[in-house]
């Protein structure tokens, strides 16, 4: 979308960059788009032109829902894919409109640069976007058996912009939030949960930066942690970090839910004594099915 400045200069504006929206606005126009399209009374655009590829038509058969925090509480999204294959997502319906999926994960904003916290809607859309669209199908390595399950809707997250782009992000479990819907054991340790670096942004050591960024916004924390498992390339991560940080090496412990002393393992030692990131789980314990990981 493109807007005139105050300047008078014509600029691209993206989803972020608008008033925010409401989740309940956000699952009311969902509901009335998939209502229209089922009465034959829709009327929206007819085709979504990709830059790239087929046009695509906007059928009922070719939009779907995404549950953004899965049914805690509901929340959803329109999705635009292409015929037969709902994991090929094209375009999302957002401010009445349909968006280019790499379009919702841009912004004009100058400000918006480097590791923000996630605080508004769209942010949040953003967050879910990157770990169940891009990570969780577009961008997903061949053969690979780790996933994200979507974050809670008051998960803290950072996402990372780089040029206009939003390029990864991490969440954190905060100390004391409830390990989970089914008991009542919260977190003893502030732990690093999810990891993601978008395909063509890695080996910029922007995992680095991540690491970096999660140890010093905790200061007062003696002990913080990384969900278990922590896979190959974190780990390669955590070495780096550790060599040049040797403070933070009594720090970081990788830590099965909720975090009790038996229940972690030091990184630090771990790497020295030669573990692989494939290592057994700690004794008597079974991993959580989020991940510490940069893929």
């Amino acid at each position: 979308m493109l807007c005139t400045s105050a300047q008078g200069e014509i600029k691209e504006i993206y989803p972020v960059d608008l008033p925010d929206v409401d989740y309940n606005s956000l699952c009311l126009t969902s509901e009335n788009i998939l209502s229209s399209l089922e009465s034959n009374t829709y009327t929206g655009e007819n085709w979504f032109i990709p830059s790239i590829g087929s046009k695509v038509e906007v059928t009922l058969d070719n939009v779907g829902r995404l549950e953004v925090f899965g049914d805690d509480p509901p929340c959803t999204l329109l999705a635009l894919h292409m015929p037969a294959d709902e994991t090929q997502v094209v375009a999302l319906n957002l401010h009445g409109k349909w968006w280019p999926l790499n379009d919702v994960l841009k912004t004009s904003c100058k400000s918006r640069s480097g590791l923000v916290t996630v605080l508004s809607v769209m942010e949040r859309l953003i967050l879910f976007l990157l770990s169940q669209i891009i990570f969780g199908v577009l961008e997903r390595p061949f053969m690979e058996d780790m996933y994200f399950s979507p974050h809670p809707m008051r998960e803290f997250g950072k996402i990372l912009w780089l040029n206009g782009e939003a390029v990864g992000f991490y969440t954190i479990k905060k100390k004391g939030s409830l390990c989970d819907g089914c008991t009542s054991q919260s977190y003893q340790l502030p732990v690093l949960d999810t990891v993601f670096v978008r395909t063509q942004w890695r080996r910029r050591g922007l995992g680095l930066q991540i690491l970096a960024d999660f140890c010093t916004s905790l200061p007062n924390e003696k002990v913080i942690g990384l969900s278990c498992p922590i896979s190959p390339s974190m780990i390669k991560v955590c070495r780096k970090f550790l060599l040049t940080n040797q403070d933070q090496r009594d720090r970081l412990y990788e830590v099965v839910a909720p975090g009790a002393w038996d229940q972690r393992r030091n990184i630090w030692l771990n790497i020295q004594l030669n573990y692989s990131a494939n290592s057994e789980a700690l004794p008597g314990l079974e991993s959580g099915c989020t991940k510490a990981k940069v893929v």
